[in-house]
């Protein structure tokens, strides 16, 4: 009994939701099966070789994305609903845009010459780094989990991301379904009957293969096997856990000092060489009360080692700024300081608020911060020498050019502090968290990493988690501490990448792809020649400059 054509309509649909959003929620934290990023897209491609109506699979694409956002950050309910789904929304519609053009140009692609075909694949491949690229500076910005995050825990594939920024890995991955999808279509569709070998392979599945490989052989010739590492010091990082419902209580303020230094003393047997506090970890400012900068320079002579802290600043006329602040045991409050540059909208301050005037932020915090200016490095002694800090608060982790500005002013380490407590204990400090393991291999410096419950934690220079907090049942989220054996790669010391040295060069190489293949699409496609794929390579460029002239 065969099934009638309205239904098999119908079906089309709801498989390519329930696959796409399923490959694609998995591939990130907490799931981490890395290789749904390899399948996500092909549902939607497959289904295009099927010849979909525009609306159905504009809908279909709508409806998919978003879910998938949705929940994907679902964390983000404790703070707000509303702003949980306007997000997820924004956020799909990129994927959307990704999908309406695939759309329409893989149909331009099929059944031409393969390097017509590789055109339109690298086009799209590139048309999706550049659309993450908007989404690092479009409407404030927020680059939350890049295709590329997927594979965080897969380190033998981010070596490339050196040369080329995250992007490289979100480029390969569309390259690889893109790849998977025509190989499909080469299996079920195409009759071989009679045709030469070469007709009977599908080199673009072949060539996603290839560049896959050769993004994955990058443990060798990046260094990886001939490191030199040797330890530089000992860290202690401590996560209070203290509840945001509790934080700006001032009857609370003594108590959530106490746990602070209660927690640092257990580890104080260690021999720490340095100890680390999460985000905005006092009640009040050490840059602007007396009292709270002495307690702090106290605690540091008490423990005998320097305190890196995230903290606060009140400078004059009530200016507030979140800040990473040093304590040294000697010299007492270190200058300069930290302020954070990349601030949360409607949590750290609201934007466009002349515009709209009746929007408040999410966050009980009365006062608005101020964005910091300068990549300012920290000068710390540590362990009898000076390291100088790059540090980055709470989410501007995502944002590789702020990882890299602190770099190219000689950060030998990447501090991260940041307060996760927030959004309960989720998915939300491992996705995080995830982001950090880019920014390592990125500027090949360690990231040392603090959060108020988790996720804390120590990354190499070539993403692999050296350390990561745990309780006793193997949970990020707790209250306590550990103290971290911090090494380095001799071989990267007071040396820069090449995406260092020249940033986002495959962004701007990627724009160069997408134009020169829309040019080939819109002009060389020969929607009056159904029997151009038998013709010969004589008439297919005859027909070509034909139609050009």
């Amino acid at each position: 009994m065969s099934i009638p054509n309205a239904i098999k309509a119908s079906l089309w649909p709801v498989g390519v939701f329930l696959l796409s959003s399923f490959f694609y929620v998995i591939s990130f934290p907490p799931w981490d099966i890395a290789e749904g990023a390899y399948l996500f897209a092909i549902p939607f491609l497959f289904w295009i070789f099927y010849k979909p109506g525009f609306k159905v699979y504009l809908i279909t694409s709508v409806i998919t994305c978003c879910v998938t956002w949705i929940l994907m950050i679902w964390w983000l309910r404790h703070i707000t609903y509303l702003g949980t789904v306007s997000l997820a929304i924004y956020l799909g519609l990129f994927n959307v845009s990704w999908f309406v053009v695939a759309w329409w140009a893989i149909p331009r692609l099929i059944d031409r010459l393969f390097w017509y075909r590789l055109s339109g694949l690298i086009g799209l491949s590139s048309l999706w780094v550049l659309l993450e690229y908007l989404r690092t500076f479009l409407l404030t910005g927020f680059p939350w989990l890049p295709l590329a995050v997927s594979q965080w825990n897969r380190p033998a594939l981010l070596q490339i991301i050196s040369y080329t920024g995250f992007y490289g890995i979100s480029f390969i991955l569309i390259f690889f379904n893109l790849g998977i999808a025509l190989y499909l279509r080469h299996l079920i569709f195409k009759n071989h009957r009679g045709r030469t070998w070469y007709e009977r392979i599908c080199p673009e599945f072949y060539l996603s293969i290839a560049l896959l490989l050769t993004a994955a052989s990058g443990v060798v010739w990046t260094g990886t096997f001939t490191q030199d590492r040797s330890k530089s010091f000992r860290a202690a990082a401590i996560q209070p856990y203290i509840k945001p419902s509790i934080k700006w209580i001032s009857e609370e303020a003594h108590s959530i000092l106490d746990i602070l230094e209660k927690h640092t003393l257990f580890l104080k047997p260690l021999d720490p060489d340095i100890i680390l506090w999460p985000e905005s970890v006092t009640p009040w400012p050490v840059v602007g009360d007396s009292n709270m900068r002495l307690w702090a320079q106290d605690r540091a002579q008490s423990f005998e080692v320097p305190i890196l802290m995230g903290n606060m600043a009140k400078e004059e006329n009530d200016i507030w700024y979140n800040t990473v602040n040093a304590v040294d045991p000697h010299h007492g409050l270190v200058f300069p300081y930290y302020a954070k540059r990349k601030l949360v909208p409607f949590g750290e301050y609201v934007p466009f608020q002349k515009i709209f005037p009746f929007i408040d932020k999410f966050v009980p915090l009365k006062a608005d911060f101020k964005p910091g200016k300068l990549p300012e490095l920290i000068p710390l002694k540590i362990a009898g020498q000076i390291y100088h800090v790059g540090p980055l608060i709470c989410y501007e982790d995502i944002f590789p050019n702020l990882a890299r500005g602190l770099t190219l002013q000689g950060a030998d380490f990447l501090f991260v502090t940041t307060n996760n407590a927030w959004y309960g204990e989720e998915s939300g400090a491992y996705q995080h968290a995830a982001h950090s393991v880019l920014r390592a291999v990125e500027t090949r410096r360690p990231v040392l990493r603090c959060g108020n419950s988790g996720w804390s934690g120590l990354i190499d220079e070539y993403g692999n988690v050296r350390h990561v907090l745990l309780d006793h049942n193997g949970s990020i989220y707790f209250r306590g501490g550990a103290v971290m054996e911090v090494t380095r790669d001799h071989q990267w010391t007071q040396r820069l990448s090449v995406y260092m040295q020249y940033g986002d060069w495959f962004v701007g190489l990627s724009l160069f792809f997408v134009m020169w293949s829309f040019f080939t699409l819109k002009f060389w496609y020969m929607d009056k020649a159904p029997d151009l794929p038998e013709l010969d390579i004589r008439n297919r460029r005859q027909h070509i400059f034909g139609k050009l002239k």
